[in-house]
């Protein structure tokens, strides 16, 4: 599933010629969204990205890697990677998680149809945020392993 604002072509899911700049697994609690955006953060700054930009990459992993602990596994716990890929064009950012299936365009038409002023203690406003903040945002699940959810956004 895709929800996209001024995605321009190319592959799916990233540019061509991108390099990892980070791949790490970490178990899925709160305390690892610190931990993931202090990585991010460094990485970031290392290959030059603008400050606004990468306020908007680690704002959208805090809310995906927020969102895996809290809706996908719970007290239960699991695992959440999280992937920057750089290229020329652009920055990929990957969270996958080995929860069950959901529906991302559902959910954004839910969050749409509410107040999202009336509605705060209710949440519901972080992925309408990704797509606002982002050119791609896509949603994939695949059996037996679990979500990926890219976002992509142009440098």
């Amino acid at each position: 599933m895709t929800a996209a604002r001024g995605a321009q072509g190319g592959e799916a899911t990233g540019t061509p010629h991108a390099v990892t700049y980070v791949e790490v697994r970490v178990g899925a609690r709160l305390p690892a969204v610190r931990f993931v955006n202090d990585l991010l953060e460094t990485a970031l700054a290392a290959v030059g990205v603008d400050a606004g930009v990468a306020h908007d990459l680690t704002l959208g992993v805090a809310e995906l890697v927020a969102n895996v602990c809290e809706h996908e596994y719970g007290p239960g716990g699991g695992e959440v990677g999280v992937r920057l890929d750089v290229g020329a064009d652009a920055l990929i950012l990957t969270v996958t998680s080995d929860g069950g299936p959901f529906d991302l365009e559902g959910a954004l038409r839910e969050a749409a149809e509410r107040d999202p002023l009336e509605a705060l203690d209710e949440g519901g406003l972080g992925l309408p945020m990704l797509v606002a903040l982002f050119d791609e945002v896509r949603h994939r699940h695949e059996a037996g392993r679990g979500n990926t959810i890219t976002l992509r956004r142009a440098r």
